[in-house]
């Protein structure tokens, strides 16, 4: 499993528009509008780094209104539950 943050890029007149496309696609667990330089944050949980590069590439960049996307790949989690571990790369 690879956990990876997205953060989009959108046109202003699009937000409520991409944030509902981000939501309904398949792969992408969270999204976060969020202050800064991107609109949004997605929490993408997928099965590997091709499935990554479809999802990112042929999925998301191709939304409406999505004028840039900035990839983040997990590499480990700090969190409280033993669980998170099984977000390091590699780890089924």
């Amino acid at each position: 499993m690879v956990t990876a943050f997205l953060l989009v890029v959108c046109e202003p007149a699009h937000i409520h528009d991409v944030a509902r496309g981000l939501a309904d696609t398949d792969g992408v667990a969270e999204v976060y509008t969020t202050t800064g330089s991107a609109d949004f944050v997605a929490v993408v949980r997928v099965a590997d780094l091709d499935a990554l590069a479809t999802l990112v590439t042929e999925r998301i960049t191709t939304l409406p209104g999505i004028t840039r996307t900035n990839t983040h790949v997990a590499i480990r989690s700090y969190g409280r539950s033993d669980e998170a571990t099984a977000f390091d790369i590699g780890v089924d």
